[in-house]
Order: C-alpha cells, then sequence, then structure tokens
C-alpha cells in the first residue's frame, strides 16, 4: 500500500459517507468527502486524489457526463482510479458506468473483502524497480545491451496495442478473441520472466476460461502494471 495516499468520497448519504471514511481510515489517513456533484467536480478541479469513491445517485451530478469531465486529458485526476458506488445496479448498467469511464463499481452496503480488493488494485506500488525489466531481458540476451534495448522497444509498442484489443473485445463479450490476446501477452512476459504482469496475465486467461465475475478486475489489475511498465521507457 502507498504509504502516502489520498481518497476522495462523494455520497448524498452522511451514513454513507462516514461508514465508508471509518472502513478506509486503517489504510489512508488523507479522506476528503463531498455531499453533491457540485463539491464534487469543484474539489477534483483543483485537488489530486489517488483514489476516488463516486454515488452515481448524487444531486447535480450526471454520472455519465461528469466522469468525462473528471477523466478528460487535462484533469489533473485523468490518471486517478474512480469508484462508481450504488445501492443496485444491473450488470448491463455496471458495462454502461465501465464504458463511461468509471475504473469499478461497488454495490452497497460495500463489504470489507470488496473494498479491500479495490485498495489492493488501485493503491499498491508496483514492487519491480524498472532496471529490472532490462536485467530480465539481458539475461535472455546473454548481456547483449542493443538487442535487449531492440526487444524491449517492439514490446512497448506490442504491449499498450494488445491491451487495446482486449479491453475492446472484453466491451463486445468476445472472451474467446481477449483470451486469445492474453495467452499471447502472458507468453512473451514469462519468456522474459515479467514476474508482476505474468501472475496478472495469468490470472486474467484463467478467468476467461470459465467466464470467471473477477474478469474485469484482473483485466484492470493487467492494465495498470502494463502502463507501469510503459512508464518505465525513460528511464531504460
Amino acid at each position: 500500500m502507498k504509504k502516502e495516499c489520498s481518497i476522495f468520497i462523494a455520497d448524498k448519504n452522511e451514513v454513507d459517507r462516514f461508514l465508508l471514511q471509518s472502513q478506509l481510515e486503517p489504510y489512508c489517513k488523507n479522506i476528503y468527502q463531498a455531499a453533491d456533484g457540485k463539491e464534487v467536480l469543484s474539489c477534483l478541479k483543483q485537488h489530486q486524489y489517488d483514489l476516488i469513491f463516486l454515488d452515481v445517485h448524487m444531486p447535480f451530478f450526471n454520472c455519465l457526463e461528469d466522469i468525462k469531465v473528471i477523466k478528460e486529458a487535462e484533469s489533473i485526476n485523468n490518471d486517478s482510479a474512480v469508484i462508481a458506488i450504488t445501492k443496485f445496479v444491473e450488470q448491463q448498467k455496471i458495462k454502461i458506468l465501465i464504458n463511461a469511464g468509471y475504473d469499478e463499481c461497488l454495490i452497497k452496503p460495500i463489504l470489507l473483502p470488496e473494498l479491500t480488493e479495490i485498495l489492493n488494485l488501485w493503491l499498491v506500488e508496483p514492487s519491480r524497480k524498472d532496471s529490472e525489466y532490462m536485467q530480465a531481458i539481458l539475461e535472455k540476451t546473454g548481456g547483449n545491451r542493443d538487442l535487449a534495448k531492440t526487444i524491449l522497444n517492439k514490446l512497448f509498442v506490442e504491449f499498450p496495442q494488445q491491451v487495446l484489443i482486449i479491453e475492446n473485445a472484453l466491451k463486445a463479450n468476445d472472451y474467446k478473441l481477449a483470451k486469445k490476446i492474453t495467452h499471447k501477452l502472458h507468453g512473451s512476459v514469462s519468456l522474459f520472466e515479467f514476474l508482476d504482469i505474468k501472475e496478472i496475465a495469468y490470472a486474467l486467461e484463467n478467468s476467461l476460461s470459465d467466464n470467471g465475475a473477477l474478469i474485469d478486475q484482473h483485466f484492470l489489475a493487467l492494465k495498470k502494471h502494463i502502463n507501469y511498465f510503459l512508464d518505465s521507457k525513460s528511464s531504460l
């Protein structure tokens, strides 16, 4: 878990806000609240948060339109994880929320195991150091640094393309294609012993094999670690 993090909670129901805050306090001391859409947009335009929980039924709040504002390129919270929270929602509605830009959806009352999974997904810092990616490939290339750089540059192109194909396949419920591309990506990270990405790709591939309930969560974890790998490019 990140040593220093900040969390934002927006919910029209005061009891729900403070209940969620009490669940989060053992993990994070910097927690901020809002009660309606006007406060949400005002706070999110001025302050950056690591994790954002938004009740999708608040006054002055359009859950499908306002998420676009929060996630637009120039927004200071465009890379922050935004979790939709609601008392009841059909599976199709969850898909609509995810497609609109939310990173996950939680059903109230929020149970601690589900909340812990969210925290582990979005607030845990990747343990692998940037240099370890290069070292892993150098071991496979017999220390040939030029060849290692060539392979890395190839992966910097392939991985985001594969993630995009998987994401679009999941949106279209094309689990066969999603599994095929995940298997290919899993093969690449296994070959070069990128163990952090390998474990997540393996979990997603297994979920896709049996249409498991954790498909979306495993994909988000994979996407997060691939983005971390891509961010390492400047230091390699």
